[in-house]
């Protein structure tokens, strides 16, 4: 949205004032919920999920920047990126034929996470029984090539030989893909709340509006809840350290923050491990806290964003810019993939927001593709 188009402050809509005591510790915390105006549906179950779980918290809604209705200026936020940094994170694995000699051998058949054991169209097989987990396949330093499987065609009814291999284009040198509409309208918005964050002393809560703080939590330990939340979070702003810029409240990229390039031992702390660790690169950002620092310093990282605002965040942490930690729920442990205190209500369901690298969401990367 172009900066002279945006909504003036007095289009927010505000919470109403709560007689409930605010919580020691979070005195001074206020909560943005990021909403596209053509989305009430969604502001109308945040907003009353919020006012029942967490009656101490002062929110807004915060106006979401929508590419539809006004231009996103490109001076905030880049037009395409280039996937060679997340590359190093994500699951850029694929199945590909297994067919030397031919022409065939080496094409691309179907990305990891979104092979199925069987569609209308094929039932594939791999060899392997062991569940694939990319956090645990480096690439470069891994048997790529080890794990095989079997496709069979329904249609032709033809079998193929396929393994699996890490999609080096998309690492060195990278995909150049255009940011959907939505990745850029959200990177906007996000962009926007640090700005407003940048003038806030207090710590911000940065909400957007598919938060669930309702969900079933690790452990089976039950239905989470606004106590829940607010009593770890209560806990973790009292032990973090004091020179944190960013807490991800609900989150996806393992418990151990993530750790592909840093060692784990040198972030872990026996009496702060099971309310939050370190994070080196982690994804989503439904839910976080930032400070006033944080905020400044995303800001100060540079114009325009070059990439979707969570791998921007995730870019800066593990370069040792950003003081990043993910919070913890009690169960959380390292075979967690997405934890925290905070969860999404429907991820791939009911999005506004195409992905532009494909995701675990089944978008269409080619549609994004500079160079197809």
């Amino acid at each position: 949205m172009a900066p002279k188009a945006m909504k003036k402050p007095a289009g927010r809509s505000r919470s109403p004032r709560s007689r409930t005591v605010v919580p020691t510790g979070l005195g001074g915390m206020k909560a943005f919920v990021v909403n596209l105006e053509r989305r009430p549906d969604r502001w109308t179950r945040c907003s009353k999920m919020l006012k029942k779980e967490l009656p101490w918290l002062e929110f807004e809604r915060f106006l979401a920047s929508d590419g539809t209705q006004n231009p996103i200026p490109e001076e905030d936020i880049a037009a395409e990126w280039n996937t060679c940094r997340n590359a190093g994170f994500a699951d850029y694995y694929e199945w590909v034929y297994d067919a030397p000699g031919s022409d065939l051998d080496g094409k691309f058949w179907e990305w990891s996470c979104e092979a199925q054991d069987e569609t209308d169209d094929y039932t594939f097989k791999e060899h392997s029984e062991e569940e694939f987990s990319y956090i645990t396949h480096v690439p470069c330093e891994h048997d790529e090539t080890a794990r095989t499987g079997i496709l069979f065609k329904k249609a032709t009814k033809e079998s193929f030989k396929v393994r699996l291999q890490f999609a080096r284009e998309w690492a060195n040198p990278g995909k150049v893909q255009r940011m959907s509409g939505g990745e850029r309208g959200c990177a906007h918005s996000h962009l926007r709340l640090w700005r407003l964050a940048a003038e806030r002393s207090e710590p911000t809560l940065c909400l957007e509006d598919d938060v669930q703080l309702c969900f079933n939590r690790s452990g089976n330990l039950g239905l989470s809840s606004g106590k829940v939340f607010t009593q770890r979070l209560r806990s973790i702003l009292q032990h973090v350290p004091s020179d944190w810029d960013v807490i991800y409240l609900g989150w996806g990229g393992w418990r151990g923050g993530h750790y592909r390039h840093w060692k784990a031992d040198a972030y872990e702390n026996p009496e702060t491990d099971g309310l939050f660790r370190r994070a080196e690169y982690i994804w989503t950002t439904v839910a976080y806290v930032i400070s006033q620092a944080g905020a400044r310093k995303l800001l100060a990282a540079g114009v325009p964003l070059n990439q979707p605002v969570d791998n921007f965040m995730a870019w800066e942490a593990n370069q040792g810019r950003l003081n990043s930690y993910v919070a913890l729920d009690t169960k959380d442990d390292d075979n967690t993939w997405s934890g925290g205190i905070a969860d999404q209500l429907d991820f791939a369901g009911d999005s506004d927001i195409k992905k532009s690298d494909g995701g675990h969401q089944g978008d269409d990367e080619k549609e994004f593709a500079v160079d197809p």
